[in-house]
């Protein structure tokens, strides 16, 4: 009888066990489907997918890879994903010398005014948190921040990282009733990132999100401005474009939230959403301390 109890007991772990190691497996298993999707993304050259998956890789600590695909490309990728390239090399590279030349070959498409992706710099250069360097860079931002500007709110942004300017924020929050749809876009982006507004913005911003049709190009970068109730209920939109934005949001905030996230990397998707979907998997389960990044047009 107490035999058969000891018998008992040993199945019963060795289940408990079994269970366990298959479980890990499992994991492992996931681990891998999402690394490998964001890893092979990246020979995808002269597309805006493979910069996303390289920025992801980064801010989950696996820079080397990207390094690998990019470097390559730094001299003759065209505008104006060359700016991609270099935004990806300006944040991987090993040297910190590296980087730096990197950043100035963004600034310098800024300051050239027969560039053509001079648009492209300004929003990287505002993403990187790259500090205004000269006078004439700061004359060109200011030009670039007047309302009817395609990049005012990248320019205005800009200016908001220099000197925490309550006019280009309030600027800035204006923009949400402009017009543009592209603008309001930008406007909704560029807010979702710095992190908690003043009252009164924040009421403008919930303001807008009522009136943002939810179809339009601009309601899901509004969403994330207004906050994670909003960004929440982006998970559950019938748009694919809205849920990656939500999981890739929600995923840096280190918010939690329900969604099959092994799930949507093994189906057939969009890759925007398998990307956001495997980043977040990655971020939740391997490398708590990573921060997402973003891109409001590519």
């Amino acid at each position: 009888m107490l035999g058969s109890w000891f018998a008992g007991i040993a199945m019963l772990g060795l289940l408990f066990s079994t269970s366990a190691s298959l479980a890990a497996d499992g994991a492992k298993t996931t681990k891998q489907t999402c690394e490998q999707l964001l890893v092979e993304s990246l020979s995808a050259q002269g597309e805006w997918t493979s910069v996303h998956a390289a920025e992801y890789l980064i801010h989950l600590n696996q820079p080397e890879q990207t390094v690998a695909s990019f470097r390559p490309q730094a001299d003759t990728a065209q505008p104006p994903f060359r700016i991609g390239v270099w935004r990806v090399l300006a944040q991987a590279e090993p040297s910190q010398e590296t980087r730096t030349a990197y950043v100035e070959r963004i600034r310098s498409v800024l300051l050239n005014k027969d560039a053509t992706d001079r648009l492209h710099a300004l929003e990287t250069l505002a993403k990187l948190a790259v500090p205004i360097a000269s006078d004439e860079e700061l004359k060109i931002v200011q030009q670039m921040s007047e309302p009817e500007a395609p990049g005012c709110s990248f320019a205005l942004w800009r200016l908001i990282q220099r000197d925490s300017s309550t006019e280009s924020l309030a600027a800035l929050a204006d923009q949400l009733s402009s017009v543009d749809p592209v603008a309001r876009l930008r406007a909704g982006f560029v807010l979702s990132q710095l992190g908690d507004l003043p009252m009164d913005v924040q009421s403008q911003v919930e303001n807008a999100i009522h009136d943002e049709p939810q179809d339009s190009i601009a309601y899901p970068y509004v969403a994330s401005a207004a906050g994670t109730e909003q960004i929440r209920k982006l998970l559950h939109s019938q748009d694919p474009n809205h849920q990656a934005l939500a999981l890739k949001e929600l995923a840096a905030r280190s918010i939690t939230f329900d969604y099959p996230l092994p799930k949507v990397v093994d189906s057939e998707s969009p890759l925007s959403l398998r990307q956001a979907a495997a980043f977040a998997w990655l971020k939740q389960n391997t490398s708590p301390k990573s921060h997402a990044v973003d891109s409001a047009r590519n």
